[in-house]
């Protein structure tokens, strides 16, 4: 891994920890990670904001957009779900690729999936 990369990565890890950290968790509700590289930011997030609906009604309460400092073309987008299934189902849902490819996704969508646990 270059340099720039692991600067990207580090900036990436260190926003979703600031993230989660402030974040209560139900011992239903799952977290959704996606990682990615886009054609075109403002493309991007003009179709990511217009699905707002659709991602609500399948399951999505809150999320929060991260992009590297030194290119804005990788995004990585932390999502929290009512449910893991929701989530899980979401990720391989033909809507989701059709809505990536029509936002300028260039690069293979990477997804992670947790479980926070509260703490008290």
């Amino acid at each position: 891994m270059s340099i720039p990369a692991l600067r990207d990565f580090a900036f990436v890890a260190s926003s979703l920890l600031a993230v989660l950290s402030n974040t209560p968790a139900s011992a239903q509700e799952a977290r959704m990670i996606v990682s990615h590289e886009v054609e075109d930011f403002e493309r991007w997030k003009q179709v990511f904001d217009q699905a707002l609906p659709i991602r609500r009604a399948a399951g999505e309460m809150t999320f929060a957009i991260l992009q590297s400092p030194t290119n804005e073309a990788l995004v990585t987008v932390w999502f929290e779900w009512d449910t893991m299934e929701r989530a899980r189902a979401w990720a391989s849902d033909p809507i989701l690729a059709n809505g990536m490819a029509a936002a300028g996704v260039i690069s293979e969508p990477v997804f992670s999936f947790s479980v926070i646990e509260p703490t008290y």
